[in-house]
This record gives C-alpha cells, sequence and structure tokens, in this order.
C-alpha cells in the first residue's frame, strides 16, 4: 500500500505577524510509523517545497506554499491512500477547496483527515465530503488500522477512533483507540524527517520562538492534564519520553542534518520535574553544545530556580510563561487555569530565568466570553510589572474559540457559528473580534494595542540597554526573542512590499538576511514604519 500524505498551504491574512513555518512533526510521526510496518510513503509538503510562494485565496487572505492545483498534480496516481493534515479551524477552508481538488482527479483513492480540527469537527468534515474518514485524536494507532481494513485485512469497524460515513448515509464513529503510553523509539520512531525538505526550513529562521543557528522542533510529551478553557486538549492524558530517547533524537538531528538549536514544542514540557532534570543531565552527560528553548511554553507553578538552573546549564537561552491574563477572576473563573497557579509565582519565575540570563516571553489572551474592560487594564498592569521585571517580551493574542472547547460551545450559542477564517484575527493587528458582550471589538483593538504599547514603553524606562539591544539585535539581523523574530519577517515583507503592484499581498522571502543585505538604516526606517502602522494606528 503506498500512502500520500499532505501537509497543506498556510492561510494568513494581509497583517498577520506570526505565519512561521516549522516542520510538520505530526505528519512525519505518521510516515514514519506507517514506514515502520511497511507502507511505502511520500510527503507532499505545500509549505515547506515553496515557502516563497504566496497565491491569493479570499479578499485579503492568502495562501504560503505550493498551488492546490500543484499539489493535486503532484500526487501519484497509484496512490492507495491519501492523508491531510488539518491542524487549525482557519486552515480548514482552504483544506476543503484541496480535497474537492483532489477528488476530481483521483475520484476513487480514499481521502483521510486528521488534526484537531477535523478530530472535534468531523460530522461537518464528512458532510462537506471533505474526506471519506476521519481519524480523531491521536493518529499512528488508527491509520494503521485503516490501512489494514482497505487492503482487506479487517472490518471497518475494528479501526478505532475513525468517523466515516455508512453505507447507509449515516455518520459513525468507532471506539477511541487506546492512547500509546510508550513514546520512545522502540514503539513510535523518530519523526521521518528525511521525507521533508529541512533545508527549507532551517535556512527560513521562521520558527515558532527565535532562531539564529541551525534549528528544528522536537516533541517530547503528549498532552495535558489542565483544563484551560480555550484549548483543545484540555485534560488529556500526558504522556512523557524519556531522557534517552529525547537526547537520542536530538544526536540523530545533530548527525543527520548538522542542527545545533532545539525548539521543543511539547503542550507541557516541564510538568514532570524529575524527567525534565533527567533530560539537562543527559545533554550535559553527553557534553552537547546546543541551545535550546520552549516556545510553546512552561507550566510556572512546577517551576524554581534549582529546574531553571539546570535547564540554563544544559543550553536553554529561552522560555515562555503563560499567565494568559492579569486578572485573577479570568485566569479563576473564566479559563480555570488552575488553583495552582499564581500571578505572584509567575512573576518571579520570570525574574529568576532573567537573572541566571535566559530571554522570558510571556503571553497573553483577551477577549474571553464574559472578560469586562476592568480585567484587561488588570492584565495591562500585570504586563508593566513583567516589564519591570525584566521580561524580555510579552503576546496579546486576541481569543478564538476552538471546536472542541467550552469557550468554542459558548461563542457559537452567543454570536452563531463563526467563519473559520474569521479566527485569523488571532495574529491579525489590524483586525479585532470580540468574544465578550462587555467589550466591543473597537475597544478590545485599542486594548491590545495600548498592552502592546506600555510593556515596551515601561521596559525602555526600566531596562534601557536591554532594549535597546533589540534594537541593535534588528540591525543585525540576529533574533534572541520572538519579537526580533517577528520584526525580521516584517523587514523582510516591507522590503518586497515596495516593489510589489498596488493591492497586492506582501510577499514572503526565503532568503533570512534578506532585507540586511543593503543600508542598515533603511531596514530600521521599515521596522518603526510598519510596526508604528501596525500597533499603534487606527484602522481607517
Amino acid at each position: 500500500m503506498k500512502i500520500t500524505f499532505i501537509h497543506p498551504p498556510q492561510v494568513f491574512s494581509q497583517y498577520q505577524i506570526a505565519t512561521g513555518i516549522t516542520p510538520p512533526l505530526g505528519i512525519a510521526y505518521l510516515a514514519s510509523f506507517c514506514l515502520r510496518h511497511g507502507y511505502e510513503v511520500r510527503v507532499i509538503d505545500a509549505v515547506g517545497e515553496e515557502p516563497g510562494t504566496v497565491s491569493p485565496f479570499r479578499p485579503e487572505i492568502f495562501l504560503r506554499g505550493k498551488t492546490i492545483a500543484d499539489i493535486v498534480d503532484e500526487i501519484d496516481a497509484d496512490t492507495d491512500l491519501i492523508g491531510i493534515s488539518n491542524l487549525f479551524s482557519f486552515g480548514y477552508p482552504a483544506v476543503r477547496e484541496l480535497s474537492d481538488a483532489i477528488r476530481k482527479k483521483h475520484p476513487q483513492t480514499p481521502i483521510v483527515l486528521g488534526g484537531a480540527h477535523p478530530t472535534h469537527m468531523y460530522q461537518e468534515v464528512l458532510n462537506d465530503h471533505a474526506g471519506d474518514y476521519v481519524i480523531r485524536s491521536e493518529g499512528e494507532i488508527p491509520l494503521v488500522d485503516l490501512c489494514r481494513h482497505l487492503a482487506g485485512e479487517i472490518p471497518i469497524e475494528e479501526v478505532p477512533s475513525l468517523a466515516y460515513r455508512g453505507g447507509d448515509g449515516a455518520i459513525r464513529v468507532t471506539e477511541n483507540s487506546r492512547r500509546i503510553r510508550e513514546l520512545d523509539n522502540d514503539n513510535v520512531p523518530f519523526p521521518a524527517r528525511h521525507l521533508l525538505p529541512m533545508e527549507n526550513y532551517i535556512s527560513s529562521h521562521e520558527a515558532h520562538g527565535p532562531t539564529s543557528k541551525r534549528w528544528t522542533s522536537m516533541i517530547t510529551s503528549r498532552g495535558c492534564p489542565y483544563g484551560c478553557t480555550f484549548c483543545n486538549i484540555r485534560r488529556t492524558k500526558w504522556v512523557g519520553r524519556t531522557a534517552n530517547d529525547v537526547v537520542d533524537e536530538i544526536e540523530h538531528c545533530m548527525k543527520e542534518w548538522g542542527v545545533k538549536e532545539f525548539h521543543f514544542e511539547d503542550d507541557n514540557m516541564t510538568i514532570r520535574r524529575d524527567r525534565l532534570m533527567a533530560i539537562c543531565n543527559e545533554i550535559i552527560a553527553r557534553d552537547l553544545n546546543i541551545t535550546w528553548q520552549t516556545p510553546n511554553g512552561i507550566r510556572a507553578s512546577v517551576t524554581d530556580k534549582e529546574m531553571l538552573t539546570k535547564m540554563r546549564d544544559s543550553g536553554c537561552v529561552h522560555i515562555t510563561l503563560a499567565p494568559e491574563s492579569g486578572s485573577e477572576r479570568v485566569v479563576q473563573e473564566l479559563i480555570q487555569k488552575g488553583r495552582d497557579f499564581s500571578h505572584d509565582q509567575l512573576l518571579e519565575v520570570g525574574r529568576m530565568a532573567r537573572k541566571l540570563g535566559m530571554k522570558v516571553a510571556a503571553y497573553f489572551v483577551i477577549g474571553m466570553p464574559g472578560e469586562r474592560p476592568e480585567d484587561v487594564e488588570e492584565t495591562i498592569k500585570y504586563a508593566k510589572k513583567l516589564a519591570k521585571a525584566n521580561v524580555d517580551e510579552a503576546g496579546f493574542s486576541l481569543l478564538i474559540p476552538l471546536p472542541g472547547t467550552p469557550i468554542w460551545d459558548e461563542a457559537v450559542k452567543t454570536f452563531g457559528k463563526p467563519d473559520y477564517l474569521d479566527l485569523l484575527i488571532i495574529g491579525d493587528l489590524n483586525n479585532a473580534q470580540s468574544y465578550s458582550p462587555y467589550i466591543t471589538s473597537e475597544q478590545l483593538g485599542e486594548f491590545r494595542r495600548r498592552a502592546y504599547l506600555s510593556f515596551f514603553v515601561w521596559r525602555a524606562i526600566y531596562h534601557p540597554i536591554a532594549f535597546a539591544k533589540t534594537i541593535l539585535n534588528v540591525l543585525r539581523g540576529v533574533a534572541e526573542t520572538k519579537t526580533e523574530s517577528y520584526i525580521r519577517t516584517f523587514v523582510k515583507r516591507a522590503r518586497q512590499s515596495e516593489e510589489a503592484p498596488s493591492g497586492a499581498p506582501v510577499l514572503l522571502q526565503s532568503d533570512p538576511n534578506y532585507a540586511y543585505k543593503n543600508s542598515s538604516l533603511k531596514a530600521m526606517r521599515l521596522v518603526v514604519m510598519h510596526f508604528a502602522k501596525t500597533l499603534l494606528w487606527r484602522r481607517t
């Protein structure tokens, strides 16, 4: 049996700040698992193969990567199964269009969808005929069993975690698959990075976190037991890999691709203190000259100075904290982050990490259902405390409801089902959509602009040298923080947009040093102009 996996093009809006590209590790894990079970596998990575290609999709909405037509043309005629990944709900319209195009050219080839969106919206996906099958949640075991079914080895009812349309037209769901409890290489092989265009990812320097070296992302655990109401993996069993297995993969990436920088994308990497300490000790014992970071965040309530020191000693250079809100009411009543969360403790973790020499980011979510203006004021006030404590950067994302969460159910009940493309406002600094009846969308946009301005002004006042270093890093083309990475991307877009026709999308360049090959002063002018426009000016 031959399987073709597709990483679809990235959907982004004209004013998106966070359109970085990272290797699709979910697909790479499925590919390696299928290879181990004897199946032939091919990956069509639309984003990774053509990161500089941008095509229009909807008004002010664009696709980054191979065009849908080119993807369809690349699918081999003898493919037995086509798998499409769909992580984010705002990407579903493109996935649906891709699936329709595939059906026209390959009408007899079954299509299976996986990822967070189809997991929770499988009925809609199947009613749209975007897929013949949907694998819900963890995909390795169900996918191999689906292949066995298609080969005539087992009945479809024995394929776990599957949604499909029966012969009578009704949508049917099989029992959930058992979670994989042993994630080490003997059971789940390292992701098949050799099937991905790794050099394109490495050279793009558009990772989830800041990067200046040869880098890759990694996942060392799955799941998160906490109950944040906006998260679609809430209250799932946490399963972690052993320290030896994690560091074996690090060495594998160093040997095969010369990687020196690792971005751990775990949903909760620090939840098991003994395991994290063991990973750090193993990196030190093997004398690996690497740097690493946690761009997806760590849990401050389980982090202390000893752990931070060990992280620093093993190469950790950047951590991300997630206070979510500066309001105690929002954190506990609306988000339900957990009683072990403490604003004071998170502030202290940020302060300690900075004293140890690590960069620190803090990320907030505003516009929660039930959030009031005074709650957002508390967030801005708390962000100022973080700036005073020398936290390097803060992000203020707008709440977007995700299918499978209590927030989604509440938003649909109050406002109706959102247009998936409207969810792009999470990273679009020129648009805002409030899901709180107490805050208008216009107010929310103003709050976000003021939050960014307040944080950076306070940081400039209390830590002028560190603030000035950010400007110097931009001029040198170095990124030690996510903010510097975003600015670097903005510069690349700005320079090309100067030459683009009126109304054309702000295209992306694959050369990370593109903006710095000419005048540094001109590059700096572009940074100031675009950030001022995006963060401070009202949209007219």
